[in-house]
């Protein structure tokens, strides 16, 4: 008997996924899509890690008293302006939304500003980092866009880090502090903590900011651990 292979056969096409864009590895192990952030899928655990082990200021950080201490985290950073905002502009209402303002680096990282304000840079990184913001928002019932507030204090605990930790020649003029409001500086020490620590007090912070918060609801994480 003879075979006759078809020629016209064709298999059944495999069903259109909607492409999320390339995927990163989260400290839990699990798939996190910078580009297409979803609020379901925020789990405060990997924002605090992440946050605890990404450098400010690119890592150009020294402690004056102890030299071992070289790293500064956006975990820590978060906590003291989350203080600021409390204990300075008198605006407790805010305190969760000062505490995750740099979430959206979890998924980006800290970029410096003069990186980040190159007009063509810009353009690209900041729907990005709207659109990250936007599900950090959600996720956490929080104000969005975030109130200029926010931004004050985080201006005032820029200032006193680079009053304190950020090794400059005196000699130079150092462009990038045009970039922020000196006009206020955080009066707090800047310890410099190692990165589990600055995790645990990230998380301390948030763990009281959501006990303080009047009516705190925010959406159910699809993260199961």
């Amino acid at each position: 008997m003879t075979q006759v292979m078809r020629t016209d056969y064709a298999p059944t096409p495999a069903p259109a996924v909607a492409s999320r864009g390339p995927y990163m590895h989260s400290s839990n192990g699990r798939k996190i899509w910078p580009f297409d952030p979803r609020p379901e899928e925020i789990d405060i655990e990997v924002v605090a890690h992440h946050l605890a082990c990404n450098n400010r200021w690119n890592g150009a950080t020294q402690h004056k008293k102890f030299k071992s201490r070289i790293s500064f985290s956006v975990a820590e950073h978060s906590v003291l302006c989350a203080k600021f905002m409390v204990e300075h502009l008198k605006r407790p209402d805010l305190e969760l939304e000062t505490l995750l303002h740099d979430a959206p680096e979890y998924l980006l990282s800290d970029m410096i500003r003069p990186i980040k304000h190159k007009p063509e840079v810009y353009a690209v990184y900041k729907p990005l980092e709207d659109r990250a913001e936007w599900a950090v928002a959600q996720r956490f019932g929080l104000i969005f866009p975030l109130p200029k507030e926010v931004k004050i204090a985080d201006e005032a605990v820029c200032a006193a880090e680079a009053q304190q930790i950020v090794p400059k020649d005196a000699r130079e003029e150092w462009e990038s502090g045009r970039l922020h409001d000196n006009s206020l500086v955080a009066p707090y020490e800047i310890e410099m903590m190692g990165a589990y620590q600055a995790k645990e007090y990230f998380l301390m912070a948030y763990e009281d900011a959501i006990r303080r918060r009047p009516n705190y609801h925010a959406l159910p994480s699809s993260v199961v651990l």
